[in-house]
């Protein structure tokens, strides 16, 4: 039997058309510099262009060094949650708070009550939302022999990183969320032989090879994809990239 061309083509595009049915149309960040920092929503989005998948609607509101309970109370963010629409909502904590949160009782009892008070107002506008709670990373090695280290959030970045993993992975499964390893990469990368400086010179915010890394993470937990591999590499070059690819792929197993 033989068909026409046109029929060849419209069989492809639904194909193609129900793969991406299930694609958000509708991404809002939320969060402080660690998402802000480099754009992290705008390198996540040129991720998924770069992946071949529909362009999604990206949103973003990143005051610096908020605390999950600042962001109820910082306008612009609660303008966009209240927006509503929402495909997906990512809550991004103050970077020391779910460390902190391991000794300190009132600090614990904040993140975890304001991480349930931002889902509860995500799902009230957004019903169909899936939240994604955005595990950070630790504080470069370095941090630990400067003289002034601030609050306990651990004797070293392993045990800031355990820290941090608990605490989002709680809040995560407690608001019925998903949980976004990128921390987790980032132990990866320091625990090679030759690990690249993901970490800018003040051991805390990312340089854009750790941001790319972040949103590799984010694309395949948001898309369900295992290894992402998109064609494009921001301001990497190809070696670079292809070893956070290799990362993202190992915590997104």
């Amino acid at each position: 039997m033989r068909f026409a061309p046109m029929s060849w083509l419209a069989a492809f595009l639904f194909a193609t058309l129900a793969v991406f049915a299930g694609d958000p149309q509708r991404v809002l960040f939320v969060g402080n510099s660690y998402t802000g920092v480099n754009k992290l929503p705008e390198v996540f989005l040129e991720v998924v262009k770069a992946s071949g998948r529909p362009a999604p609607v990206v949103k973003s509101s990143t005051p610096g060094g908020r605390t999950l309970k600042q962001q109820l109370g910082i306008a612009p963010s609660m303008k966009l949650i209240d927006e509503g629409g929402w495909d997906v909502v990512v809550l991004q904590g103050q970077s020391l708070e779910p460390a902190i949160a391991e000794t300190d009782e009132s600090v614990r009892r904040e993140f975890l009550e304001s991480a349930a008070e931002l889902c509860k107002r995500v799902r009230a506008k957004s019903p169909q939302a899936k939240v994604f709670f955005y595990e950070t990373w630790a504080r470069h090695a370095d941090y630990w022999s400067a003289g002034k280290k601030g609050p306990d959030v651990g004797v070293d970045p392993k045990e800031m990183q355990t820290r941090l993993r608990k605490w989002y992975g709680v809040v995560a499964k407690d608001n019925a969320a998903t949980f976004v390893p990128c921390g987790d990469a980032w132990e990866l990368n320091y625990a090679s032989p030759k690990p690249l400086r993901l970490h800018a010179k003040d051991n805390s915010h990312p340089e854009f090879v750790g941001t790319y890394l972040n949103a590799l993470i984010f694309f395949g937990k948001i898309y369900d994809v295992k290894a992402p591999a998109p064609k494009w590499n921001g301001k990497l070059d190809e070696a670079e990239a292809g070893l956070m690819q290799a990362y993202a792929a190992q915590v997104l197993k």
